[in-house]
Formats: structure tokens, C-alpha cells, sequence
């Protein structure tokens, strides 16, 4: 008897969960984190390849960063807020994410300083060099 109050118990929760599942709301919202994604993609890809007049090679300041949002191939997408520091150039503020590899998550925290390369014509595209030392 145990055994079948148990399924009749666990058939009662899922259909309570089934009245407020939204499948297209799921969908909309994979969607939208897709989107978010390939956009950082694209700044990384711009930054990286920026012909060698255009591309700069800068520091930036971590300002906060957040808990990751995502992954991608297994890193952790990490909503940051850098403080880029370029030669002649007064510092700006950048909210971005960045894709961090799992073996330098240690890196990525207030205080800390990443080598990035950027791009004159784009002031988006950024990406962390991550072969760089600390």
C-alpha cells in the first residue's frame, strides 16, 4: 500500500508543477541567454581580430564581478565590471561577461587586474588574455 500512496503522491506534485510551467516562457528566456552569449562572443572574436593597427593591448581593473549566469563549453560565463586602463587614454568603466576558463576563476574578483586586448575602432570588444601571467 505504501508503494502506490507514493505515486499517487508524487503524480499530485507533478501535476501542480505542471500548472505553472511555461514551456514558451523557457523558451524566450533560452533564447534571450542565447543571444546575450553570442553577442559576447562576437566582442571577444572583434577584439581578437583587430589588425594590428587597430588592436591594443590594455589592462583592466576589477571592479565587481558577479556569480556566473552560464556556461560555455564547460567555463562559467562571469558578469564583470572592469576598469580599463590604455596608454594615453583616461580610464572608462565596461560592464561586460566575460567566459573564464575553469582553471583561472581564481583571477577574476574585485581588485584583481586582467591584461586584455581591445580594439581602437570597437570600444565593446574586449577580451582577457588569459595566457598572460597575473
Amino acid at each position: 500500500m505504501g508503494f502506490f500512496k507514493d505515486v499517487h503522491t508524487i503524480t499530485k506534485q507533478a501535476k501542480e508543477i505542471d500548472k505553472t510551467w511555461d514551456p514558451a516562457a523557457q523558451a524566450r528566456a533560452g533564447t534571450e541567454r542565447m543571444a546575450e552569449a553570442t553577442a559576447m562572443m562576437a566582442a571577444t572574436t572583434a577584439a581578437l581580430a583587430a589588425p594590428p593597427e587597430d588592436a591594443v593591448d590594455a589592462s583592466a581593473s576589477v571592479v565587481s564581478a558577479g556569480m556566473a549566469n552560464g556556461m560555455i563549453n564547460g567555463n562559467p560565463v562571469v558578469p564583470v565590471e572592469l576598469l580599463i586602463q590604455q596608454d594615453g587614454m583616461p580610464p572608462r568603466p565596461l560592464s561586460t561577461s566575460v567566459m573564464v576558463p575553469v582553471t583561472e576563476l581564481a583571477r577574476v574578483h574585485a581588485g584583481a587586474t586582467l591584461p586584455v586586448k581591445l580594439s581602437r575602432s570597437n570600444p565593446a570588444a574586449l577580451a582577457v588574455d588569459w595566457s598572460a601571467p597575473a
